[in-house]
C-alpha cells in the first residue's frame, strides 16, 4: 500500500466525429454530364466539382430573356422621353389634313343631300357620300387624339407599366443566370466525399442529394460522461485521447461542449472533445478514450487491485499484523493502471496488504507472506 500523489481526472470512451458533414443536394434540376469525383477522395471548397448539369437549355433561355429585357428596356425609355417635336409636328400635320378631309366630305354630303331632295341623284349616290363623311370624321377624331396624346405625352400610368414589364423581364433573366450558374456544383466545404449518389447521365430534381461530404480537422470525441463527474467538466480543460486504432499514440484535445440534457436511460451528459487533426490519421467513427484532467493534484492511498473483495455490500482489505490478517472496511475512488484509489478508511501508507486468497480470508487468520515468483503474481506495494 502506496501514497502517491495523482492529477484528479475523469475518464469516458467516446466515437470520433467529423467537424462537419453534410449532404450536398442539387439546386437545379436535370441531366448529369460530368461527376469525375470518387468517395474517399479529397475535396477543396469552391474548387472541386461535385457535378455538372447539361447547360444547354438555359443558355438559350438566358439569351431569349436578354432580348426581352433590352426591348422592354426601349419602351420603357421611349416612354419617358415623351415625343420628339419632329413627332408631334407630324401629328399635328396628319391632324391638319384630316380636319381638312373631313370638311370637304361634310359639304359633299350636304350638297348630295340637296340633290337628292331635287332627284338628281340616287339614293345610292347619297349613302355613299354619308359613308365617307362619317370615315373621314371618325379618322380626324384619331388623328386629333393622337396629337393631343403627342402634345402631352405619355401618361404616368402608361411609363409605369412599361417599367414594370421591364422589371418582369430582369427577373426572368436573372433567375435563369442563377439557375444556369446552380448548373456547375462545387464542394462547400474542405474534407472528403464519403458517398456518392449520381453518375453521368443521371437526371436529378431540385433537392435530391449528390454527395455526403465530411471535414475532418479538427475532429470532436462525442462520448457520455456519468451524473456524478458531469459537475467537475468545463469548458476549455485540457483532455488526452487514445484510439484502439492507432495504439501507443495520444492525441492531445480540449473540452469544447457539454450538453446540458442528460440521456434519460442512462443519466450520462454527452460531452465533446475538439482534437486537431492536420495530418488526417483520426477518422470518423473510431472509438476513443478519453481523459480529462480537473481540479489540482492531491495524494492519495492505493492498493493493488487484487487486495479489494466485496464481503456482500461492503468492500474491504485485509492488512496483515504480526502474521494475522485483520478485514478493514474501506470505501474505494477511481482505478490508476493497477491500483485502486481508497477514499476512506483507516488505513496507513505501508501497511502489507493481501492479495492471494482474501476471497475466502476471514478476520484473525493466520496469514504467511510467499515467493512472488513462484506464485507468479505482480509485486505487493
Amino acid at each position: 500500500m502506496v501514497s502517491q500523489t495523482v492529477q484528479e481526472e475523469v475518464s469516458f470512451i467516446a466515437t470520433l466525429e467529423p467537424d462537419i458533414a453534410t449532404t450536398v443536394g442539387a439546386v437545379v434540376a436535370g441531366q448529369v454530364t460530368r461527376a469525375e469525383v470518387r468517395e474517399g477522395d479529397r475535396v477543396v471548397r469552391g474548387k472541386t466539382l461535385l457535378m455538372q448539369i447539361d447547360r444547354t437549355s438555359r443558355e438559350i433561355a438566358l439569351r431569349a430573356a436578354e432580348a426581352s429585357v433590352a426591348k422592354n428596356r426601349e419602351k420603357w425609355e421611349g416612354l419617358r422621353r415623351g415625343y420628339r417635336q419632329e413627332e408631334v409636328a407630324q401629328r399635328r400635320a396628319e391632324s391638319e389634313e384630316q380636319k381638312a378631309i373631313r370638311s370637304r366630305s361634310e359639304q359633299d354630303f350636304k350638297r348630295g343631300e340637296r340633290l337628292y331632295r331635287d332627284e338628281l341623284i340616287s339614293l345610292a349616290e347619297l349613302e355613299r357620300l354619308e359613308s365617307e363623311h362619317l370615315a373621314a370624321k371618325e379618322k380626324h377624331g384619331r388623328t386629333s387624339a393622337a396629337l393631343q396624346m403627342a402634345e402631352a405625352g405619355p401618361r404616368r400610368e402608361v411609363i409605369a407599366e412599361a417599367e414594370a414589364e421591364l422589371r418582369e423581364a430582369k427577373a426572368r433573366y436573372d433567375l435563369i443566370d442563377y439557375e444556369l450558374d446552380r448548373t456547375t456544383l462545387r464542394a462547400p466545404i474542405t474534407g472528403f466525399l464519403v458517398r456518392k449518389y449520381v453518375e453521368i447521365g443521371t437526371w436529378v430534381k431540385t433537392g435530391d442529394p449528390i454527395a455526403d461530404l465530411v471535414d475532418l480537422n479538427p475532429v470532436y470525441a462525442n462520448g457520455p460522461v456519468g451524473e456524478r463527474k458531469i459537475s467537475v467538466l468545463r469548458k476549455g480543460l485540457a483532455a488526452s485521447v487514445v484510439v484502439d486504432a492507432l495504439p501507443g499514440q495520444s492525441f492531445a484535445g480540449t473540452v469544447t461542449q457539454i450538453i446540458p440534457h442528460a440521456d434519460p436511460q442512462s443519466r450520462t451528459f454527452p460531452v465533446k472533445v475538439r482534437i486537431p487533426n492536420e495530418d488526417g490519421r483520426l477518422k470518423s467513427g473510431m472509438l476513443a478514450r478519453v481523459t480529462v484532467s480537473v481540479g489540482n493534484r492531491r495524494s492519495v492511498l492505493l492498493v493493488p487491485k487484487d487486495a479489494v473483495v466485496r464481503r456482500g455490500a461492503d468492500e474491504v482489505v485485509f492488512v496483515v499484523d504480526n502474521g494475522v490478517a485483520k478485514q478493514v472496511k474501506v470505501k474505494t475512488g477511481r482505478a490508476v493502471q493497477q491500483l485502486m484509489e481508497i477514499q476512506d478508511s483507516d488505513l496507513k501508507p505501508n501497511q502489507e496488504v493481501v492479495i492471494i486468497g482474501n476471497e475466502s480470508l476471514t478476520s484473525g487468520a493466520k496469514v504467511r507472506k510467499v515467493n512472488r515468483k513462484d506464485q507468479g503474481q505482480a509485486p505487493k506495494p
